[in-house]
C-alpha cells in the first residue's frame, strides 16, 4: 500500500492551494490576490450549498460544531467557520495546515490528529479517493462515530473510473489477471512521491458504515472529476 501521507506532505510544501484544485492559476508561480479570493469563495458557495441541500431534506441542525476531514489549506473549512460556532480542520500535510493557519478566523482551529472530540457536522470532499480504502475505511468509522446524535453528514467518495481515465492508468499497469470480466492488478507503477493516486471505494461497505452509525436516509449526488466517478452523501444522524 503506497504512503500516500508522503504524497500530501510533498504537495503541501510545494503546491498548497494546486493540490486541493488543480487548476494553473493556483500553482505559487500564478496565484493573484483575485485567484485567491477565488479560491476561497468556491468554498463558500460550495458549503452553503451543502448546508442548504441537508436542511431542505433533513431539516435544521445545530451549528455549534463542525469537522472538515482532510481541509488541505481550509478551502471548505473558513466557509464552514462562517456558518458554525466552531469549525475544525484536519489534515496530515504539515505544509497544508501551515497555509490553513495563516489564514485562519478566529473561530477556526487547524490540526493533524483529534482527541475524543465530537461535531454536529462532518464534511470531507474530495479526500478519501487520495487514501487507500484499506486504510479509509478505519478512518471513516471512526470519523461516522463522532458525528453527534442529529448531526449532519456530507461525504464524498469515488466508486468507478471510465475509459476518459483508464487510459491514462493503463501504461502504469505491470501484472494482472484477466478473466473475461475483471481485471485484477497484480503490480503496477505507483510513481514517485507526490503524485495523486485515485483510489474507488465500495459503496455497499459505505451504505453499511453510514447506517450501522445512525445514518438511516441519505441523499446521494453523482459527481465526475476527469472520469473518476462518485458521490457526495448528505445526511443527518438519528437522534
Amino acid at each position: 500500500m503506497k504512503d500516500t501521507d508522503a504524497d500530501w506532505a510533498m504537495l503541501g510544501e510545494g503546491e498548497p492551494f494546486f493540490g486541493v484544485l488543480s487548476d494553473p492559476r493556483f500553482l505559487r508561480a500564478n496565484i493573484t490576490p483575485a485567484a485567491l479570493e477565488e479560491f476561497w469563495q468556491t468554498g463558500r458557495n460550495e458549503m452553503h450549498g451543502y448546508r442548504q441541500l441537508i436542511q431542505t431534506h433533513f431539516g435544521d441542525f445545530s451549528d455549534a460544531s463542525a469537522l472538515d476531514f482532510g481541509c488541505g489549506v481550509g478551502r471548505l473549512t473558513r466557509a464552514m467557520g462562517e456558518m458554525c460556532r466552531q469549525a475544525t480542520g484536519l489534515d496530515i500535510s504539515p505544509g497544508m495546515l501551515v497555509e490553513a493557519r495563516r489564514h485562519a478566523p478566529a473561530n477556526v482551529n487547524y490540526v493533524s490528529e483529534l482527541g475524543d472530540e465530537t461535531f454536529d457536522w462532518l464534511n470531507s470532499i474530495i479526500v478519501f479517493q487520495h487514501i487507500p480504502p484499506q486504510r479509509g475505511y478505519r478512518l471513516l468509522d471512526d470519523l461516522l462515530a463522532r458525528v453527534n446524535p442529529g448531526g449532519a453528514l456530507s461525504l464524498h467518495v469515488t466508486l468507478f473510473k471510465d475509459e476518459s481515465f483508464l487510459t491514462h492508468l493503463w501504461p502504469t499497469l505491470r501484472r494482472g489477471q484477466w478473466d473475461g470480466d475483471r481485471f485484477v492488478s497484480f503490480d503496477h507503477d505507483q510513481g514517485d512521491v507526490g503524485g495523486m493516486e485515485m483510489y474507488d471505494y465500495d459503496m455497499s461497505r459505505i451504505i453499511e458504515m453510514t447506517s450501522r452509525h445512525g445514518f438511516h436516509n441519505l441523499i446521494i449526488q453523482h459527481t465526475n472529476h476527469g472520469g473518476c466517478h462518485g458521490v457526495i452523501m448528505f445526511g443527518r444522524k438519528g437522534r
